[in-house]
């Protein structure tokens, strides 16, 4: 459920971005990042390996204007997509207010969508 803050009048949303690995959900917080105005973006933090892939999570915090009043956040996140990540994907998951599912559209990576 949302964070809200009455006293100082905000509301957080937390947004994971899940799926396989290699399937796209880096790639997706990098479009929105370049495609939101920088006063309303925080900086876009992504722990990956060598190989650029995702090691715990990527996080972009967003400020999308007032609703009633309230100062409104999403926070967007991303979660390893190997399963090997399975501890840190729950972590990420708690208090979550909404998941986008990412898969990836190849026939060859439909066990992996499943999975």
């Amino acid at each position: 459920m949302s964070f809200i803050n009455y006293l100082s009048r905000e509301i957080n949303c937390k947004i994971v971005y899940y799926g396989p690995g290699l399937c796209g959900k880096t790639t997706n917080l990098q479009y929105i990042y370049n495609r939101t105005n920088p006063d309303a973006k925080g900086k876009m933090i992504s722990l990956a390996t060598e190989t650029e892939r995702t090691l715990f999570f990527d996080f972009l915090p967003l400020e999308i204007g007032e609703i009633r009043g309230f100062k409104t956040r999403f926070h967007l996140y991303t979660v390893p997509g190997q399963v090997f990540y399975d501890a840190s994907r729950k972590l990420i998951l708690k208090g979550v207010d909404g998941v986008v599912f990412v898969a990836d559209s190849q026939m060859l990576r439909a066990e992996a969508n499943i999975e």
